[in-house]
């Protein structure tokens, strides 16, 4: 990566930063669509690039932005510049503020990243507990997310768990959460 590039990453990051404090969420908006595209001539995340998104995904003040859940669109279309160390990081920065966004899209796009990008038993498992103990209305928003890892997992014995899990989901105390277990079983069978 030339100092060019560097230092335009540099630059946004300095903006979107700015956005937080302010509480800007159109300008936030703004920079991370030019951002798409500058990383778009980038092969690699510099580490400290990862470091600085990984510390807003942690920041309150970012995550009360309307916006925020715009982050999670923008490293899910940019999943394959974050090795196998950031990815693992990325997951308990994911459950950890699955209910934290302001926009309900932030639980949205974390139960498709978790369900597709982490097909296993832990996901699986944090997705269940999200399930029940996030608060409402994002809760709701976990079955979605094991419907994916159902949809995504090649391990037929996780696919049978997922199934279950959503079967005990859809007698949760949580109309919602009820819901959203009955749409994710209806999707699967129709696949």
């Amino acid at each position: 990566m030339g100092e060019d590039e560097l230092h335009e990453l540099q630059t946004a990051l300095e903006q979107l930063r700015a956005c937080v404090c302010s509480q800007d969420d159109d300008e936030f908006t703004r920079i991370l669509s030019d951002l798409e595209f500058a990383i778009l001539e980038i092969d690699k995340w510099p580490v400290s690039f990862f470091e600085d998104l990984e510390e807003f995904l942690k920041d309150p003040n970012f995550l009360s932005l309307a916006s925020s859940w715009k982050l999670l669109y923008f490293i899910n279309n940019n999943w394959e510049h974050l090795s196998e160390r950031k990815k693992e990081r990325l997951r308990d920065v994911l459950a950890d503020t699955f209910d934290k966004h302001w926009n309900w899209m932030g639980a949205f796009l974390t139960s498709e990243i978790l369900g597709k990008h982490y097909a296993d038993e832990q996901t699986l498992g944090t997705l269940a507990r999200l399930a029940k103990t996030a608060r409402l209305p994002e809760r709701s928003l976990a079955p979605h997310g094991i419907g994916i890892l159902a949809r995504t997992t090649e391990q037929e014995a996780l696919r049978r768990l997922a199934i279950h899990e959503l079967q005990e989901l859809k007698e949760s105390e949580s109309e919602e959460v009820r819901a959203e277990a009955q749409i994710a079983l209806g999707k699967l069978s129709s696949s």
